[in-house]
């Protein structure tokens, strides 16, 4: 699933903030921030910071703090006044904020989910278990492209790293719930721990789908062998550092040739993306892709079925019950970090509000807490830099009139991104219904 996420616009909203409330603010430095007791040459740290340490104490749940740690938290605050602000209030109906509003208090409510359990999601686990032989999965894989459900392989579109002028489709290796190879490859003590983990992990969660021990050990074994095929075609993470072996460009005849079982473009262009859009790809690990191509050559329909299923419900588990979160929570929060995380339900849902709709919730923030008029003096501020920038290339004289021609329509070609955008998203097309669980709204 593709994240967005609301801090961009939160920071570049902020920052302007501070520096526009001229009545409240000095600019240059703060002398308060200084401790003029100390001398510079006996302990410069307590000189420079030592008054901006007095006047803010380090609270509890930081191990540091400075002034960006208290640009993030003054965000955090005025994010959370306008969350709240989404549970109680009414919007008009059709509205953003209604839609937002809608799916926050989706969000939040976990007596519901924890009512509704895993049935929001169990059409779709049942629409795989129904399907009997590999062509049926495959055409399941097809109808839910956009999801990916099984796909053992990541892909998508992303700049060429040899031609700036152009986006490219690049397919990488992928498939492993554990991320890395070793995990289901390397016999020393702690790795084996995980992984015998992840099997009861794995059972447990199917079982809390509705199948049976004896079904849920079954589907684990299926997934597992799957994703061990995968680790042994796998590069390691210091294999994949080698920028030039991860980078393979072909056509995309030349790639259904060498691997015609990954079915490549009926993907793609059931995802509604014509063939037009990727004649030519960028292959990162080619001895993965044939690896996987061989696997889905012969993968069993159990198999296939199970590592669907699995794809799906590791999709869906965060949207769920609290005993479905708890459970993956604790094998991927805890086991594999070692320690445990504080996770509460607000600091979740936030995240997952800001995750799906988080333009829109920056919509809402620019509007209480960064004026137009902002927005209009830092853009004035950039252009008044790309003049100066401008000048001073002009000035140049070690770079020829070409050179210098050159770095000049570079800097006319900037595209300028302040605060937020010109042109909103339209969410007009997106309906919110609280009739529908949490879920089926993502």
């Amino acid at each position: 699933m593709k994240v967005k996420h609301i801090i961009p616009i939160v920071l570049f909203a902020s920052a302007p903030m501070v520096v526009s409330a001229q009545s409240q603010l000095k600019s240059g430095i703060n002398l308060a921030n200084l401790d003029n007791s100390v001398r510079p040459a006996d302990d410069f740290y307590q000189y420079a910071c030592g008054g901006w340490m007095k006047n803010n104490p380090l609270p509890a749940a930081y191990s540091r703090f400075g002034s960006f740690d208290q640009l993030g938290q003054n965000n955090n605050e005025r994010i959370n006044n306008i969350l709240t602000d989404l549970l109680k209030n009414d919007y008009p109906a059709g509205s953003t904020e209604r839609k937002l509003s809608d799916f926050y208090k989706l969000a939040m409510d976990s007596v519901r989910r924890n009512k509704e359990g895993v049935q929001p999601v169990m059409p779709l686990i049942n629409e795989i278990e129904a399907a009997k032989t590999v062509a049926d999965l495959r055409a399941i894989q097809l109808k839910y492209a956009t999801f990916g459900y099984g796909v053992p392989m990541g892909i998508g579109f992303g700049a060429d790293e040899k031609n700036a002028k152009m986006n490219i489709l690049n397919v990488y290796q992928g498939g492993l719930v554990l991320g890395q190879k070793e995990y289901y490859l390397d016999t020393d003590p702690a790795t084996t721990a995980i992984r015998e983990a992840y099997k009861k992990h794995v059972v447990r969660m199917f079982k809390l789908f509705g199948f049976d021990e004896a079904k849920a050990q079954q589907k684990m074994e299926g997934i597992l062998g799957v994703e061990t095929a995968l680790a042994k075609a796998s590069k390691s993470r210091t294999e994949l550092r080698d920028v030039e072996a991860n980078y393979n460009k072909m056509t995309i005849s030349q790639f259904e040739s060498a691997y015609p079982h990954v079915n490549l473009t009926k993907m793609l262009n059931a995802q509604g993306v014509k063939t037009e859009y990727f004649k030519e790809l960028v292959v990162g690990q080619p001895d993965f892709v044939k690896g996987a191509d061989a696997l889905l050559a012969g993968v069993s329909a159990d198999a296939l079925r199970a590592y669907m299923q699995w794809d799906a419900i590791i999709s869906a588990a965060s949207y769920l019950s609290d005993d479905v979160i708890e459970a993956n929570f604790d094998f991927f929060g805890r086991t594999l970090s070692g320690r445990k995380v504080n996770h509460p339900r607000w600091k979740r849902a936030t995240s997952q509000v800001e995750g799906q709709m988080g333009e829109a919730l920056g919509k809402m923030y620019v509007e209480r807490y960064f004026p137009a008029s902002s927005k209009a003096r830092m853009e004035a501020l950039v252009k008044n830099l790309q003049v100066s920038l401008a000048e001073r290339i002009k000035a140049q004289d070690w770079m020829s009139p070409e050179t210098k021609q050159a770095a000049l329509d570079k800097l006319n070609a900037f595209y300028v991104k302040i605060g937020y955008p010109d042109k909103w998203k339209d969410m007009s097309g997106l309906t919110i219904d609280p009739k529908l669980s949490y879920y089926e709204n993502v």
